[in-house]
This record gives structure tokens, C-alpha cells and sequence, in this order.
């Protein structure tokens, strides 16, 4: 019996055993990420090489030179405006020059005072750059004229190849495309459930042969980790109307097994699991099988339950009974019974007397309780 006594530690021990599962389990999940997300950046179908593959040569290439086109017309159409502005304000400053020449000419002949051959000769060559430059301008503006028309009558050209390019890529590219990027996507999914599903495997056997063992949490870290890890996969590569089978029979399987193992802990219950409920039932006086009251000493003519069994006032030592053997009167099952070692009453569904320390092997208090269980 000594053997199989754990020492859980103190509470702080067992705290930081949580933490630092939890953490495991975390850094182990962010792992298996890095090298999921190495998988996922593996390239795709490149949709510009089966465009130039699927569609014909020259259709694309009068669709690449439209574009040329027309982005050096609109290049034109600015430097042009741009010249357009310049002349603009030429015209206009010579324009003021030759108001303030032509105002002093005319002050000058108010005066009786001719204007020198410097002033009219000033006067002349404003005239002539004014009329130049507004000649320019009509020019200017004859030339946007035209690339603004040369521009329509290649978007319009642009329309039209882009409206059979669209069709080419509905009709073959667009469907060519979506087949190689599934096949891609089943070919990522593939290799990392080819990642995931033997360290799984591994894991369910760790958990098979050590899942109450002393290594447990690690095993539970590394599962957990795991199993959130392949339901992202499959909720990423697979179709929507096969995952949720697939979800809702996993998670089927998952309650089953443990509704599985419920009841065949209630069925052939383990030892430390049915020490246990000795243990809690001795404790609120109840008979550990059948949870009859156990009225034995003081508490013989009391009536109680799991709550109110806590405000009960016993009577002091002085008055207390005599110790004697106690069988429950439900199940027939013994609950108290002399040590053969001291000769005290002690607890029979208990491994150790509590009064000379004597121990009862657990095989023997498991079959004390047995019939009685089966019988009820």
C-alpha cells in the first residue's frame, strides 16, 4: 500500500506545475505554427505565367502597348498644359508691359512731350512678343485638342481588348487557376497534417501508457497544443460541408470516450478513485455505498444530510458512547470492525487502523465493498 502514495506537494509547487504546463503548451503550439506557416508560404500557381499561357500572344501584347500608349499620351496631354501655363504667364506680363508703355505715352503726348525711339521701340517688341505668344497658345491648345481625341480613341481601343480579355480569363484562365491554387491547397493541408498526425500519434500513445503517471502534464501540453493545431488545418484546407462532419464526429468520439470511461469508473472503480469516496463518505457519515446515514455513537437518533451535517453539535468526550462494530443497515455493507492487530474499532473501507496504524490491503477493502455494490 505504501507504494502507491503520491506526495502532491504544496500548493504553490502545484501552481507552478500549472503554469508551466500551460506554458509548454503554448510554446510547443507556436512551434508547430512556425513550421505550419513555413508550409503555407510554399508558392502557388503563378495566375501571370498561365495568363500568358492560356490566352493568345497577341491579344495580351496589344493590351501591354495600349497601355504604353496611353500612359505616354497622358504624359503629352501634361507637358503640354504645362507649356500652356508658361505661355500663359508670358502673356500675361508682356501684356502688363505693354499697358504701363502704352499709360506713359500718354502722359507724354498730355505733356506736349514725344515719346523717345527707346519707349516706342519697347512698345513694339511687347506688341509683337504678345502676339506671339497668344499665337502659341492657339497652338498649345490645338495639339491638346488633338492628344486629348488620340487619348479617347485608345482607351476606347483599351475597352474593347480588355472586354475579350475578360472574357478569355472567365471562360479558361480564372477556372484553370482555381484547379491548380485547390490542388495547391490540398498539397499544403497534405503536408502539414503529414507534420501534425505522427507527433499526434505520438502523443496518443504517450497518453495511452502514461496518462496517470507522474509526466502526465507534459503529455496533456503537447496534446492540447496538437489537437487546437489539426482543427485549424482542417478548418483552413477543408471544405465547409466536410468539416463539420468531421467536427461533430470528433467531438462525437471525444464524449463518448469519456462517457465511456465514466461509467466504467462507476462500474470497476480504481483504487485511488474509490479510496477516495471512502474517504469523503466516512467524513459526512454516510456509507460509502449505498450513502445511507451512518447512526452509530451520537449521531444515532440524529437526522442530517451533506449540508446540514456540518451544524451538528456532538455531545462532549465525557458523554460519548462506546465504540462499537457498525454494519449498515441498506447494503449490509461492514463499515466498522475490531483490528485484528489492537483489538479497536476501526474504519473497515479504509486502508489504515487509526489507532495502531495497522494496514489492510487495498484487494481486501475493495472486495469487502464489492458484493454490496453488485447487490444494490
Amino acid at each position: 500500500m505504501s507504494e502507491r502514495r503520491s506526495n502532491k506537494g504544496p500548493w504553490t509547487h502545484r501552481a507552478l506545475v500549472w503554469i508551466f504546463t500551460v506554458l509548454l503548451g503554448i510554446l510547443f503550439y507556436w512551434l508547430v505554427g512556425f513550421v505550419l506557416n513555413d508550409i503555407s508560404d510554399l508558392p502557388g500557381p503563378d495566375y501571370t505565367a498561365l495568363e500568358r499561357e492560356l490566352i493568345d500572344d497577341e491579344v495580351l501584347a496589344r493590351s501591354e502597348a495600349l497601355a504604353e500608349q496611353i500612359a505616354e499620351t497622358q504624359r503629352d496631354v501634361e507637358d503640354q498644359r504645362q507649356r500652356q501655363a508658361v505661355l500663359r504667364d508670358s502673356t500675361q506680363n508682356s501684356q502688363r508691359t505693354m499697358n504701363q508703355l502704352l499709360e506713359f505715352q500718354r502722359l507724354s503726348l498730355e505733356k506736349d512731350v514725344s515719346p523717345s525711339e527707346e519707349e516706342q521701340q519697347a512698345l513694339a517688341e511687347s506688341q509683337q512678343l504678345f502676339l506671339q505668344n497668344q499665337e502659341q497658345y492657339q497652338q498649345i491648345n490645338q495639339q491638346i485638342a488633338q492628344l486629348e481625341q488620340q487619348l479617347r480613341d485608345l482607351q476606347e481601343e483599351q475597352r474593347q481588348v480588355e472586354s475579350q480579355l475578360q472574357t478569355a480569363r472567365q471562360e479558361v484562365v480564372y477556372p484553370r487557376h482555381a484547379v491548380l491554387q485547390q490542388r495547391h491547397d490540398w498539397k499544403q493541408a497534405a503536408l502539414k497534417l503529414a507534420v501534425l498526425l505522427p507527433l499526434l500519434a505520438v502523443v496518443i500513445v504517450l497518453f495511452w501508457r502514461g496518462r496517470g503517471g507522474t509526466y502526465a502534464p507534459i503529455v496533456y501540453a503537447l496534446g492540447a497544443a496538437l489537437l487546437v493545431r489539426v482543427f485549424l488545418v482542417m478548418h483552413e484546407h477543408f471544405p465547409r460541408f466536410y468539416f463539420k462532419y468531421i467536427l461533430i464526429v470528433s467531438v462525437l468520439v471525444v464524449v463518448a470516450w469519456v462517457l465511456w470511461r465514466l461509467l466504467r469508473m462507476m462500474a470497476h472503480p480504481q483504487r485511488d478513485w474509490l479510496l477516495g469516496q471512502y474517504r469523503e463518505s466516512y467524513e459526512r457519515f454516510f456509507c460509502p455505498v449505498c450513502a445511507y446515514p451512518i447512526r452509530r455513537g451520537p449521531l444515532k437518533y440524529v437526522f442530517w444530510n451533506r449540508r446540514s451535517i456540518k451544524k451538528l453539535h456532538f455531545p462532549p468526550p465525557g458523554q460519548a458512547t462506546a465504540d462499537e462494530p457498525y454494519t449498515c443497515p441498506l447494503c449490509s455493507t461492514q463499515l466498522f470492525e475490531k483490528c485484528e492487530s489492537c483489538g479497536q474499532i476501526r474504519h473497515s473501507l479504509l486502508p489504515a487502523c487509526a489507532h495502531c496504524g495497522n494496514e489492510r490491503p487495498v484487494e481486501t477493502i475493495m472486495a469487502a465493498g464489492q458484493p454490496a455494490v453488485e447487490a444494490k
